[in-house]
């Protein structure tokens, strides 16, 4: 009897030590678009969202970069389609950017 009970001890420890951790703020991935390297889906009706990279997108005339959304040393310098000449474009969109607030 006593040997069942220490069974069930340790499977229900080894439960506790297999649960996944909570995630917090500090576990979450970071936003898509945060990381230079990132490129972002578009969404799944977009058809600007074909392109894997920013020479596709860019040759293509209906679609626009999605600006880089992390940390840079200078201001990112946008052009009308939203691609940059000093800041990385992290994805494809068929959605205008919006215009810089004055």
């Amino acid at each position: 009897m006593k040997a069942k009970a220490i069974i069930w001890s340790l499977l229900a420890s080894a439960a506790v030590a297999c649960a996944p951790a909570p995630v917090t703020a500090e576990t979450q991935p970071p936003a898509c678009g945060t990381n230079p390297s990132d490129w972002c889906p578009s969404g799944p009706d977009d058809p600007c969202g074909r392109h894997p990279d920013v020479k596709a997108c860019r040759a293509d005339p209906a679609c626009y970069g999605m600006p880089y959304q992390g940390e840079a040393l200078v201001a990112c310098e946008f052009d009308k389609r939203g691609f940059s000449s000093n800041c990385p474009t992290v994805g494809c969109t068929s959605v205008p950017p919006k215009p810089a607030a004055k």
